[in-house]
Parts: structure tokens; sequence; C-alpha cells
């Protein structure tokens, strides 16, 4: 059997000691020749008692407390700034992970079944995907499309680099600046930093007529 430590206050302690003092003379007053459990047993016992005396109604009334804070939270989210999101880890849907999230809570938190299924439903309304969260917050580019566009553009130069040999230079430069005035509207790069590029790209080609 295993053992549990349980810490009283002595407060506490007194108590429990004059109901166990009380149980001991109302055990020898009905049957004098047995001898009252002892008090760690009578402990046990009292506690387990007192555990399964709670309501089916008292577990209700604490369950709702508990999923109505969990609710509260959700909902409250987005109106202070935040936001949940579905980040599509480990190839699973929105639904599935709501699911799996709702089971998690429930199981940790003892919740019955139609509260779990309701926080799947919570979860599931109000989660947004990557994307719709930065739209929420105006998030022109992510860094992963920032990293992209730049490599995108890098090639562009190359192969214009490569062509000039049957590329008028005028249209190689043109398509470096079309593709330098995209990358700042998409505020991907700074007017000034376009221009050091675009400038830099001019003086390769001066130095390509030498």
């Amino acid at each position: 059997m295993p053992t549990i430590n349980i810490e009283f206050s002595d407060e506490e302690y007194r108590v429990l000691s004059d109901e166990y003092k009380k149980m001991c003379i109302e055990w020898l007053r009905a049957n004098a020749a047995s001898t009252p459990p002892p008090f760690e047993q009578w402990l046990s016992t009292h506690l387990m008692a007192g555990a399964d005396s709670v309501a089916p109604a008292d577990r209700d009334v604490a369950e709702l407390r508990i999923f109505n804070a969990i609710e509260k939270l959700i909902i409250s989210l987005q109106t202070h700034g935040f936001s949940l999101a579905h980040l599509g880890r480990y190839g699973s849907s929105p639904a599935e992970s709501a699911a799996a999230l709702a089971q998690a809570i429930s199981r940790d938190l003892a919740l019955a079944h139609p509260r779990a299924k309701r926080i799947q439903e919570l979860v599931e309304y109000y989660s947004k995907s990557p994307k719709e969260i930065a739209d929420l917050a105006h998030v022109v580019m992510t860094n992963r499309a920032y990293g992209a566009l730049h490599e995108a553009y890098r090639k562009l130069v190359e192969r214009t680099e490569t062509a000039l040999d049957h590329l008028d230079e005028e249209k190689a430069l043109g398509r470096v600046e079309g593709a330098m005035a995209i990358l700042v509207s998409l505020q991907v790069i700074s007017r000034h930093a376009a221009k050091e590029q675009t400038e830099a790209f001019k003086a390769a080609l001066r130095d390509r007529k030498k």
C-alpha cells in the first residue's frame, strides 16, 4: 500500500484529534470488548468518506466554474490583442488539434465528456490560421516571405547578368529596377537600400563595358 504524507495545521490536527476521541468513546460504548482503529486508519477512512460524500450537484458546480473560466479566457483573448493559432504541426487538421487539446484539458481537470466537446467547439471557433493572425496584426510580410523574396531577387539579378550578352542593358536595368520597386512597395527593403542595390547593378554594367 502506498504511503501518503499529509501535513495539517495545528488547528486542523486539534479538530481531527477531537473527532477521533469522540469516535473512540462512541466505539467503546457500543462494544467495549473491541479496540477502536488506530488514528491513522481512522483518518484514512474519514478522508475517503469525505471525498465520497461530495454530492454530484457539487461536482457539477465545480465543473461548471472550471469550464466558465476556460470559456472566458478563450473568448477574451482577441479583445485584449491575443488570439489562438493553429500552426498545423504534425500534419493534423485544426479540428483534430482542437479535439486533442480539449481531451487533454478535460483529462487534466477531470471534466466530463460534454465539457470536453464544448471546449473543442470553442477552440475550433476561435482559433485562426497564422495567415489570419498576420492579417489581423497588419503584418505585411512574414520572415519566411522576406527570405523567399530576397532569394528570388538575387536569382533574378544572376539570370539578368548571365543574359546580358543577348539582352539590352536598358531592359536589364529595367528588369532589376522593376523587381526592386516591388520589394519596396511590399516593405521588404527600404528605398535607400533599394537605391544602393540599383546603383551597384549599374556599376556592374559599367564595369562590363570596360
